[in-house]
């Protein structure tokens, strides 16, 4: 996971195919610009019965903040119990398990990179940000060496 300021997003090229493109789409509010499925999401917090964790074997999961926040919780995938795959095909598959791990806050003005097998939780409710988020979920293919295969 890598969590910075959206203003050094173009710096992580390397790892984050295409960040640099993202960056400029994410400026100038055109998900078209950003050479990959691009995802506009708002939303309340939700209870901690309503979150699920998730993990992706193929894709970063790029979540860029344009308002409110939203607290994001972080283990490794083999911690948890697997569930039923991603709806339509989708790359990854739903976990079960509570709230736990690491908490990162994902605010406006800032980015947070998940990478394959790093399972995550959205939507927990972040002090400052009583309404929740607006973001960009962005699905960006991860590069080969941080690929993983689903073992359920």
């Amino acid at each position: 996971m890598i969590a910075d300021r959206i203003a050094r997003l173009p710096l992580y090229e390397s790892l984050i195919p295409g960040a640099g493109e993202i960056a400029q789409a994410f400026e100038a509010q055109n998900p078209e610009g950003a050479a990959c499925e691009v995802r506009e999401k708002r939303y309340a917090p939700k209870p901690p019965e309503q979150r699920r964790f998730e993990v992706h074997f193929r894709t970063i999961d790029l979540m860029i903040a344009k308002a409110g926040a939203e607290v994001i919780h972080l283990i490794p995938w083999k911690e948890l119990t697997p569930a039923e795959p991603l709806p339509k095909g989708a790359d990854g598959r739903k976990l079960n398990g509570p709230p736990q791990g690491s908490a990162v806050i994902l605010e406006a003005g800032y980015f947070c990179a998940i990478f394959p097998g790093e399972a995550h939780m959205v939507g927990g409710p972040a002090g400052n940000a009583p309404d929740g988020i607006e973001k960009w979920v962005v699905k960006a293919p991860a590069p080969e060496p941080f690929c993983i295969e689903d073992d359920p």
